[in-house]
């Protein structure tokens, strides 16, 4: 009788012992799922949130390019004063380089040409309605032939501008040759 009950006993332990190893392996995969089930749950909230942040700035872009419609077909406002004080006052200024060791700041006064926008085939570079205004063209370059030529490239008569009055900056040369 005693080998049997040692056998009884062995088999209980046994099936206890294979019991609680297997309770010990359900509980690791257990904690492991909901481990995974956390790190999904976390990558899911980030990409909503990206999701959420791409959409936001999809809006952006639409409410930008709608205002950009909207601008374009807009006409440019000038004045809305009368002509002299304020054509005195407003000036555009175009430039042409920058500043840099070497290079001399040159002036040119730019106007409309005399019937230009009357040809048929008129395509202006900039919005004629800035002509009525004081316009000029700052030139950074080494040399006066070469900021007249950098200006007569750009602004010549095909596109209606004249160049004329050509001065150089005296305090800006001083300021762009010093080290």
């Amino acid at each position: 009788m005693t080998s049997e009950m040692l056998l009884a006993l062995f088999s209980i332990g046994a099936t206890l012992l294979f019991l609680g190893i297997r309770r010990g392996l359900i509980l690791r995969t257990d904690r492991e799922i909901r481990r995974c089930g956390a790190a999904l749950t976390a990558e899911r909230d980030a990409l909503e949130r990206q999701a959420n942040e791409l959409e936001a700035m999809q809006a952006e872009i639409e409410a930008t390019k709608a205002r950009l419609v909207e601008l374009s077909t807009d006409k440019l406002v000038l004045n809305r004063r009368s002509g002299k004080r304020t054509a005195a006052a407003r000036r555009f200024i175009h430039e042409i380089g920058r500043p840099e060791p070497g290079r001399n700041h040159f002036t040119f006064r730019l106007a409309m040409a005399p019937g230009f926008t009357a040809r048929p085939d008129a395509k202006a570079v900039v919005h004629p309605a800035i002509w009525r205004f004081g316009n000029e063209a700052q030139v950074w370059a080494s040399d006066f032939a070469a900021a007249q030529m950098l200006t007569r490239n750009i602004f010549h008569e095909g596109v209606g501008v004249t160049v004329s009055s050509e001065e150089a900056d005296e305090d800006a040369v001083a300021g762009a040759s010093a080290p």
